[in-house]
């Protein structure tokens, strides 16, 4: 049985990618390109050396992100690397093939190309990291930076700066009013991203975690990390192993779930997870309902 379910959970992860790719592709390919609109980050940096050198944007982009993958092997080590080697490539093989299909979806108003490319690229994005995967893009370039460069600065400030730079470098190739089209492209594609990450499913999730050693570090990152608390039960003990377990409840959202889930990952926790969608809490807690709450579907 673990087999069989093993095996529908790479379906899954594989038919998830495989469209956030497609979805990806074709905003860019077929919407985006065709409306004479731009997008920044590692795009943006693609079509404006494509403006000045001819070399097909895929195929830029399919460097860029291999430089960005070996870099980020030898500056942050594997386990970094290894959430964005499948995207990095993947999704250019894909970018790639799709370009030279002659599909062309042009919209007579280019805020709404824009609105149409910023959902389905948003999308495209957001269902790959939903399952803890990344392009390695610009945020990945920006914690290398950090690393490398700017070790004192705030990750978020590295990667606004990061964009600015982007910005300036399509600025030799682009004129203001795609450059501004990028940026408001750019603000639609991340809410739509966050809403296929944290809102899609179950908004509130309840976490019981069980294990032996280094249960403390759990606990610290809970609290002081994703500020939830945990309930913790000292008293458990194994069916099988009759061995003394330590089990957690923590009750939190859907972007603090995948951060704790990336944490235990990530630091290779010997522990069992049980992850219960919720309909309702009720708590003192901003993501919680109050008891004198009306009109509670």
């Amino acid at each position: 049985m673990k087999k069989i379910a093993s095996k529908k959970t790479l379906l899954k992860q594989a038919c998830m990618l495989i469209m956030g790719c497609l979805c990806c592709s074709v905003a860019t390919n077929w919407i985006l390109i065709p409306n004479g609109l731009t997008a920044p980050g590692i795009t943006g940096i693609s079509m404006t050396v494509e403006h000045f050198t001819g070399i097909n944007y895929s195929l830029v982009y399919y460097a860029i992100t291999i430089l960005i993958l070996i870099l980020t092997w030898f500056t942050l080590g594997k386990k970094d690397a290894s959430n964005i080697v499948i995207l990095s490539l993947l999704y250019p093989a894909v970018l790639s093939v799709l370009s030279y299909i002659d599909v062309q979806i042009v919209f007579e108003d280019k805020l709404i190309a824009l609105a149409v490319f910023g959902v389905i690229y948003g999308a495209g994005i957001g269902l790959p990291y939903r399952i803890g995967f990344s392009y390695g893009g610009d945020d990945t370039l920006a914690k290398v930076l950090k690393k490398c460069v700017w070790k004192s600065a705030e990750l978020k400030k590295v990667y606004y700066f990061e964009e600015v730079l982007i910005i300036l470098f399509m600025a030799t190739a682009f004129n203001l009013d795609a450059l501004a089209y990028a940026f408001v492209g750019q603000l639609i594609y991340v809410n739509a991203m966050n809403y296929v990450v944290f809102n899609l499913g179950p908004k509130l999730y309840d976490m019981q975690i069980i294990g032996k050693n280094r249960m403390e570090e759990i606990e610290d990152f809970i609290i002081h990390k994703i500020h939830k608390s945990v309930t913790i039960y000292t008293d458990a003990m194994g069916g099988y192993s009759r061995e003394a377990k330590v089990q957690m409840s923590c009750v939190c959202n859907s972007k603090e779930y995948i951060q704790l889930r990336e944490f235990i990952k990530v630091g290779n926790y010997d522990c069992f997870i049980k992850v219960i969608p919720l309909i309702h809490v009720f708590g003192q807690n901003r993501d919680f309902h109050k008891l004198d709450d009306e009109n509670i579907e």
